[in-house]
């Protein structure tokens, strides 16, 4: 299985977490899970699943829980659009291929006082299609702990989820696929938080076309 965060970046975001994810720490603010390995990796730290595979990726700022209350929460939800935590992770990707930034696409609905280990949030490019580029980000209820791979993916869609563990569903064009029609997958893989709290780890690992789409075969 893939890891998503380096170790030493993982030895950073744990320290920061600490103090006090996607998903890292220190203050808030964007740059976070973005441009780095080409294959995902593993999401240590309660402050970014930075990345969970760019370890270059800059630690986004959340703060401790209250009461038991992600830090993503809002309006009654575990994961608020809205909420600065969820901004900032979402401004730490850069802007999509058309040069605009990411949108919040859909997001767990799950409501306080129920909300699992294991948050997320699909990121979408405005007015894009389905082979337009996504982002899955993950948080603990601490913060942003980092995306599902390093480089956004096309045809995906979070397709359930449990306490500690979210199942993403991919696809890809192969040979002379049009774009409406991707004959590669379904391939669903299971994102599971470790027993640290901040690492998430891929299984199956990540097909190297959706790892790296567009790389050479």
């Amino acid at each position: 299985m893939n890891k998503l965060i380096g170790t030493g970046l993982a030895a950073f975001l744990v320290a920061g977490a600490v103090a006090g994810c996607q998903d890292t720490t220190t203050p808030p603010g964007p740059g976070a899970p973005t441009p780095g390995p080409s294959e995902p990796g593993t999401v240590p730290g309660t402050a970014a699943p930075t990345d969970t595979s760019r370890p270059d990726q800059p630690p986004v700022t959340t703060r401790p829980p209250v009461d038991g209350i992600p830090a993503t929460a809002g309006n009654g939800l575990c994961v608020d659009p809205g909420s600065g935590v969820v901004g900032a992770a979402i401004d730490s990707l850069g802007p999509t291929v058309g040069g605009d930034s990411y949108s919040v696409d859909s997001a767990i609905d799950a409501a306080v006082g129920s909300c699992p280990e294991l948050l997320w949030v699909l990121a979408t490019t405005p007015g894009g299609t389905a082979s337009s580029p996504y982002h899955v980000l993950f948080f603990n209820h601490d913060g942003y702990l980092g995306t599902a791979t390093s480089k956004a993916t096309s045809y995906t869609s979070v397709v359930g989820s449990s306490d500690r563990a979210v199942q993403v569903q991919y696809r890809w064009l192969t040979g002379d696929d049009a774009n409406c029609c991707p004959s590669g997958g379904p391939t669903v893989i299971t994102f599971t938080l470790g027993s640290d709290g901040s690492t998430v780890t891929p299984n199956p690992s990540i097909p190297d076309e959706v790892a790296n789409p567009g790389a050479p075969r």
